[in-house]
């Protein structure tokens, strides 16, 4: 249980940083996606 909490807490975590950094851009989502997920 303790494992499941974590993941999902390190998921919104990067979640509120992508669109946080979608926001402060301002580019739009292509551009952003393709370029956290070439990262990752």
């Amino acid at each position: 249980m303790k494992m499941f909490l974590i993941s999902s807490g390190v998921a919104v975590v990067i979640a509120v940083v992508a669109f946080y950094m979608l926001q402060s851009t301002g580019m739009d989502t292509a551009s952003v996606l393709s370029g956290p997920d070439v990262r990752l």
